[in-house]
Parts: C-alpha cells; structure tokens; sequence
C-alpha cells in the first residue's frame, strides 16, 4: 500500500516536473520575443497581466497533475475504440506509403479541419460555459493556452483525436499534431501584432486569433482555426479588420478566482437544466 502510494506521488512529481521545463522553455522563448518587439513595453504588459496569468498557472498545474494523465488514457481508449470497431475511413497503409512528410502534413490539416468544426461547436449555447473558461482571460498572453475547464479539455481531446483516428493516422502523426497545435497555438494567443500580411490568409495569425477573444464585438464570432485560416475563409467565419485593440475577455459572470472559473459551468449548467437560460456570449450563438 505504502509503495503504491510512493509511485502514485513519483509519478505525479515527473508529470509535474516534465510540465514545468516546457513551460519554462515556452517563457524564455516568448519573453525574449516580447523584449525584441516591444522593448519596455513588454515589462508594463507583464506587471499589467499578473493576475491572470496566475490563475493561467494555476489551472496549467491542475492539468499537469491530475488532468492530463487521463486525457492521455482517454486518448488511446479512443484510438483502440476506432480500430477494434473497424471505423476506420482510411487505411493506415496508406500513410506508410505516403512517407512522414506527407504525413505530418495531413494530420495537422485534417486536425486544423476537425478543431475548426468541434471549436464552432464550443460557441455554441450548451458547449459554451466550459469553454468560456478559457475566453475569460482579458490580458492574452501565451499561457492562456494553459486556461480550459477539465471539461472542455476532455472533450477537445476526444473529439480531435475520434476525427484523426478515423482517419487512420498513425500513433505518432497524432502525437505530432498535438505537438505543432499545441506550440502553435501558444504562439497566436501571444499577445504580438503579426498579421502575417498576405500569409494571413493561409495561415492564422496572432492579431487574427486575439479577434477571436474579443468581447462582444463583431469579430467575436469568428477565427475558428488555429493553425490554417483558409477554414475560416471557407466557411465564412474569417474577419480580421485590422489591429485587434478592443476589449478582451466575456461577459458572463464568472468571477474571480480558480474556485470560481471551476464552478461556472456546473453552475450554468444546473440553473439551464432548472429552467434558467444559459446567457451565452455573442460568439457563442448557434451556428
């Protein structure tokens, strides 16, 4: 009893300590990238978002801890789940034959299409309280990545890895995706004025995604994507009018602090089911 709680706690520390030296190696990169493009003001905006880059913290080792373990299991379930069940839409011989490149290329398209469609659905009335967790940060930084209720984690997870599995895409192209979505996606939630120019239009850029944040402006239904904003461009959801200056955050009541950020979709959720509307954001109307 005694030495499987020892290896319950050694393994929480690894997992905790593995956490720690990619975030450690995400601050360096981007805190030098603030340095270059705003000088000082790169300090002034640190100081400005510490509260919320706090509460980021806080739920990134919450993830770390007791959250991303099981997403992991949850991830393979899946994966054994569409392969035992033969729901498999492409064969997995084919992206042997493809070769890694082409590979890699596809899963993270085919990934960016399948987030595009799970993410439009997270705006919408029933989804939204889990996901508005991670849209109440008003001071964007890179670690906002790291704020999303477990909830919404696990249903990002099973619903990106389901669409990629059916696919037929081998254990390492999804590890990959993760990887390229996950690093990327810390990227475009810096807060950094790159539109990419014409590139903008393949690729989503940081000004592109802080639009996504906005709050309850016109934009604020838009920029799905994370990776390729030819989606958005597609489906009729791409609005970028220029530098992204308006408020950030939501509007919904969601209160201080980590307790409160944990509570507000069970709360919304209980109230819904008693009869009370769930208020969603403008961006979270139905689609």
């Amino acid at each position: 009893m005694v030495s499987e709680g020892i290896r319950v706690f050694q393994s929480a520390a690894a997992s905790l300590w593995m956490a720690v030296q990619v975030l450690l190696y995400s601050a360096v990169w981007f805190g030098a990238l603030a340095l270059l493009i705003k000088g000082r003001g790169a300090l002034t905006a640190a100081r400005r978002a510490a509260r919320e880059v706090r509460l980021n913290l806080e739920l990134y080792i919450i993830d770390a801890l007791f959250i991303g373990p099981v997403v992991a299991l949850l991830v393979k379930g899946v994966r054994l789940s569409v392969e035992y069940s033969h729901l498999e839409l492409v064969d997995q011989t084919l992206w042997a034959q493809a070769g890694h490149g082409v590979t890699l290329a596809a899963v993270v398209f085919a990934g960016d299409f399948v987030s595009y469609w799970r993410h439009r659905l997270e705006h919408t009335r029933w989804l939204w309280p889990a996901h508005a967790v991670h849209h109440s940060d008003t001071e964007m930084s890179w670690l906002t990545l790291s704020r999303f209720h477990p909830i919404n984690r696990f249903s990002t997870a099973a619903v990106d890895i389901t669409g990629l599995a059916m696919l037929g895409f081998p254990a390492w192209a999804l590890v990959a995706n993760e990887l390229v979505r996950h690093y990327y996606g810390e990227f475009i939630h810096a807060d950094l004025p790159f539109t990419y120019g014409r590139l903008g239009r393949l690729f989503v850029s940081p000004v592109m995604h802080r639009w996504h944040h906005a709050r309850d402006v016109v934009g604020s239904g838009s920029n799905f994507a994370t990776v390729f904003s030819v989606f958005d461009q597609a489906f009729g959801t791409y609005y970028v009018p220029g530098l992204c200056t308006v408020p950030l955050g939501v509007t919904d009541e969601i209160g201080p602090g980590l307790m409160a950020q944990l509570r507000f979709p069970l709360v919304s959720w209980f109230r819904a089911l008693r009869g009370a509307s769930v208020t969603p954001e403008r961006r979270s109307s139905p689609v």
